[in-house]
Formats: structure tokens, sequence, C-alpha cells
């Protein structure tokens, strides 16, 4: 019988980051996913990421290079010719991990009641080493809506690790907001939460990149004004710090909600109550 595989799109924005563009697009390529949409946006790059792009696009779907108005104006023409069941974007100095996106197909097949999941948080250097790897989150949709994931309270969630299904994207008419310049993803997590859950995965399969000419490269000041986030370091550093606790003592008593591989039967389960689980079929 042969396997089924939903279609997954991916969107990369880009402009002018020809020094890591090429291992995004491979990170995404060397998946070898066979049902895949990848599509690249670039805004009129003239630092050689349109000679990258051309290398690669006899296995790229559609790929563009024009001014336009800035990364959230790409990601929505990128979204705009998608077509795929499973829908997401990576930045042009992120990539992802190997066997990313047949782990996501897998869960979203064996889970028809998920629409949105995302991966642990990672981090890896500008010559690609991981230097950092979070404990799994717990993501609650009250939080999200009010905007209190960020890194200062309870951490952010991982755009690049992050996906949905096309049905959600749908269902609350999203867009990215164009007048945005670094709380896009926040924005859209806040909207998404009006409709459904967000479920973590145990893994990381996904890495956002210490570029040192990345657009938050300012202990992410720009992304708090930009947000008009007001909040005194001391009851910052509270609520972080009991937030932790509360997720390090719901892992070690197995309550978060989650998709995680079993060490006991090496598998890939979703637990989603206590004592609930159900066991998730790569494909």
């Amino acid at each position: 019988m042969k396997k089924k595989y939903p279609k997954i799109s991916i969107i990369t924005p880009s402009f002018n980051q020809a020094e890591y563009l090429e291992k995004t697009i491979e990170s995404v390529l060397s998946q070898n996913y066979p049902n895949l949409e990848y599509i690249v946006i670039d805004g009129g790059s003239t630092d050689g990421s349109l000679e990258i792009i051309k290398k690669y696009s006899k296995k790229i779907s559609y790929w563009v290079s024009e001014k336009d108005r800035g990364q959230s104006h790409a990601i929505n023409k990128g979204f705009s010719r998608a077509t795929g069941d499973i829908m997401a974007w990576i930045n042009s100095d992120d990539i992802y991990l190997p066997g990313t996106l047949k782990l996501v197909a897998g869960i979203f097949e064996s889970c028809p009641e998920l629409s949105w999941i995302t991966s642990a948080p990672s981090t890896i250097t500008p010559d690609g080493y991981i230097n950092y790897m979070a404990r799994t989150p717990i993501y609650v949709r009250f939080f999200i809506r009010n905007g209190w994931h960020i890194k200062s309270l309870l951490g952010f969630i991982m755009q690049e690790g992050t996906f949905w299904r096309r049905e959600l994207w749908v269902k609350s008419n999203a867009k990215i907001d164009e007048k945005s310049h670094y709380i896009m993803d926040m924005q859209l997590w806040q909207l998404f939460s009006s409709y459904t859950k967000l479920v973590p995965i145990s893994a990381c399969l996904a890495a956002y990149r210490l570029n040192p000419a990345r657009k938050n490269n300012d202990n992410h000041e720009k992304y708090y004004s930009e947000m008009n986030y007001r909040l005194p370091l001391v009851f910052s550093f509270v609520i972080k710090y009991v937030w932790r606790q509360i997720e390090e003592i719901s892992d070690y008593l197995d309550l978060t909600e989650t998709v995680y591989y079993s060490e006991k039967d090496e598998s890939w389960k979703y637990r989603y109550g206590l004592r609930k689980e159900k066991k998730i079929k790569l494909i």
C-alpha cells in the first residue's frame, strides 16, 4: 500500500542573507520529504542570495526575487501561493534538523485532533553548533492570547519549529500583520490560540541561529518596544522563576500534554491526559 504524505508548505522570506541562506535551504530540501512545497520569497537581495536560490531552483516549488515591503509582506506573499495541508515558515538564517518534516506529518496524520504544534526551543551559534536546548514548555491558551509567552516571562514560542494545519489558517482568517516588523509571529499565535491549543513536542526539530546581524540582536528590546511591553525586572524574574518550577514539576510527574519519544517501546507518543496516550505512526 502506498504511503500517504500530506503536503507540507514551507515559506522562507529572505533579504541579503547570503551568508546563511544556503544552510537554510539545504536544511529544508535535505528532509527528502516526498510531498514538499517549498517557496522562497527574496526581497531583491544584492549580496549573492539570488545565485544561491538559482542553484537550488529545480527543487524549489516557487521563488521570486523582487523588492517588497519587508519580512511580513514576504511571508504573506509566500502563504498566498501555498497549497499544502500543513504550513510553516522558516527564516533565512535558521534551520530544520534531520527528520523534522516526516515527524510533523506523522503527528498530524496520527492525531487529527491536533491543529497546531511546536518543538522545544533551541539555538545554534553563527557557525552552526547547537548551544541551547530548552525543557519542553507548557503552553496555556489564555497566556498566549495575552502575549505572556515572551523571553522575559514564560519563554518564546519557537516560530521556526511551529507547524499548523491549513484548516486553522483558513478558519482563523489568518494573515501576517505587515505593519509589524518583530512581533508578527506572536500576533499569529494570539490569533490561533482563540481557536485551538498549542501542543509542544519534546524534541528539537529546528534551531534559531544567533546571527550577529539578526533583527533581534539587541536583547529583544525592539521586539518588546513594538508590543509596548513594560515590566520591572524583579517582577519578570519572579514570574519566570515560578513558571519554570511549574514546568519542571509537571514534566517530572508526566502531566505535560506533549508529543514525546518513549524509550520503553521506542516509539513516538502523544500524551494528552493523565495516563492517556496515543501512539504516533511515522510515515
